[in-house]
């Protein structure tokens, strides 16, 4: 038995316990009662003392009457017990989604439920980030720490509570009535014992629609999961990048200092005018505001990271590894991708969950038109102590509300659920297919930049290099050379992220891995 469901079943006990105890002091008040009946009796019948023998045995009479159903008092609590021991078990669900998660991702993940799992995904947080961070680092650490996940993994065990109360059977009613004479005469008692067989009938469907429920959730869960890794990846792509373009900002800045001490050095012999030096500060000085706004973005991407991976924002006590990739993967077709994604996708899984769920709800609805149906065993004992039991049943007449009502609103959810299917399928379409231009896109635009306009602004920069060298060439053709070659590198950068960040996109339409081509 698990933590929660021990947790549960004390609970259950004490409720128990509670109920007995108020049984036996209703019990004892009752005695109370007779005692005073039988004590002074005209306290309650004033001066009329016939039919005092009859006061005498109503303590008596009422003793047993409470004997008589102290045994189904008993089995009743017996019962409340065992159905404290049916705890809400997770286990089950919970291998799905790890299941999922090691298919779709690569990696398993966990759900922190007590303290020593905090324990132990610290641990293992504190070992992934010892020597740095991947981006295969960062998968593993999100999908085990990410606040956000971990709080949607708890929604597993609310939806599975409620499969487990859609089972259960309507407590049944057990009420009783004694009526004590004042003028004379036994005691008039009342039982009656009764179980909602309506039960039999709708528990079913109930569990039926409640499991579709709970499977939907198991699919809502998988979608985080698939969130979570992509806003992972993209976080510390975003981090790499700016890393990179750091450096070659601090490169630039490096080559234009240089650059300027060495026309403060020629101006002292008359070979480089006021202007030139003038300018050559500026773009140093340009170029340090830049490393600057860099850094600060920088920071802010490592607060970005940390928030991903569960940690503190001030944690930075790690480093961070990668590359962009500059080797593009094959892709498949539009129509293969689009067939894979409605297989894959959870969302499109949870419409055609909805479906069904709105399918049981609507044979759920007509079934309610007998809504409440009670029956049982009636017990009572009239003044003269005749006893009486048989069948006792209550039926709530459909008169009025047949539940017509609920079953329309039943009907108008299944026709809105099978729209939404349809919708679903055509934004999952608009999706692969604006992921599938977007990549390419880039990836031409990586191409264009890295194969030909970067080649040419480099064999500008050396050539104005080596004519301002010889003093053939004003400086300011090298400084925008310069700029200009600093502007591509920049703008590859930006492309390679962006490429990127539109696989990882379309990996997160697909609802996974990118199939490979056939």
């Amino acid at each position: 038995m698990s933590k929660r469901a021990s947790i549960l079943n004390q609970e259950i006990f004490s409720i128990n316990r509670t109920v007995f105890r108020f049984l036996r002091y209703f019990s004892t008040v009752l005695t109370s009662f007779h005692y005073s009946l039988e004590t002074h009796p005209e306290s309650f019948r004033g001066s009329n003392s016939r039919g005092c023998g009859r006061y005498s045995s109503l303590r008596t009479v009422t003793e047993k009457s409470l004997r008589s159903l102290k045994p189904a008092l008993l089995l009743a609590g017996f019962a409340i017990t065992l159905a404290g021991c049916a705890g809400v078990q997770t286990q089950q669900e919970w291998d799905k989604i790890k299941a999922f998660s090691t298919e779709r991702t690569g990696v398993e993940t966990h759900w922190v439920q007590t303290e020593e799992d905090a324990k132990v995904t610290e641990g293992e947080v504190k070992k992934l980030l010892l020597d740095g961070l991947t981006e295969e680092d960062a998968i593993k650490i999100a999908l085990i720490n990410n606040r956000r996940l971990q709080a949607t993994f708890e929604e597993i065990g609310v939806a599975k509570a409620d499969l487990v109360q859609a089972g259960l059977f309507t407590n049944p009613n057990l009420s009783a009535v004694f009526r004590f004479p004042f003028g004379g005469g036994g005691t008039d008692i009342e039982a009656v014992g009764a179980f909602k067989i309506s039960d039999l009938w709708q528990i079913p469907l109930r569990k039926k629609v409640a499991a579709s429920r709970l499977e939907a959730t198991l699919l809502k869960v998988s979608e985080e999961i698939l969130n979570t890794v992509a806003e992972a990846k993209r976080a510390h792509n975003e981090y790499i990048a700016l890393s990179r373009m750091r450096e070659e900002t601090g490169k630039m800045k490096s080559q234009m200092e240089e650059l300027r001490n060495h026309l403060i050095y020629r101006q002292k012999f008359g070979f480089t005018k006021d202007i030139d030096v003038y300018m050559a500060d500026a773009e140093a000085l340009e170029l340090g505001e830049e490393l600057s706004r860099i850094e600060k973005e920088l920071q802010v991407s490592r607060f970005r990271l940390n928030r991903m991976l569960g940690l503190s924002p001030e944690q930075f006590d790690y480093k961070v590894f990668g590359e962009l990739p500059e080797e593009f993967r094959p892709l498949p077709d539009l129509e293969t991708l689009i067939t894979h994604a409605f297989s894959s996708r959870p969302d499109i899984q949870i419409s055609k969950t909805k479906v069904e769920d709105s399918k049981r709800g609507l044979s759920l609805e007509r079934r309610r038109i007998f809504a409440n149906v009670e029956a049982g065993v009636a017990y009572a004992r009239d003044p003269e102590g005749t006893d009486f039991m048989g069948p006792e049943v209550e039926i709530q007449l459909p008169i009025f509300d047949q539940n017509q009502a609920q079953i329309a609103s039943a009907e108008y959810r299944l026709r809105q659920a099978e729209k939404e299917l349809q919708g679903k399928m055509g934004l999952v379409r608009e999706d692969v297919s604006t992921s599938l231009e977007r990549i390419s896109f880039a990836r031409s635009r990586v191409n264009l930049i890295r194969n030909k306009l970067l080649l040419i602004r480099k064999a500008a920069v050396e050539y104005a290099e080596e004519y301002f060298n010889a003093m053939q060439l004003n400086m300011l053709y090298l400084l925008e050379a310069r700029q200009k070659y600093f502007e591509v590198q920049r703008r590859l950068i930006e492309a390679l992220q962006e490429q990127r960040n539109q696989e990882i996109e379309l990996e997160r339409t697909l609802g996974g891995k990118i199939p490979l081509p056939k």
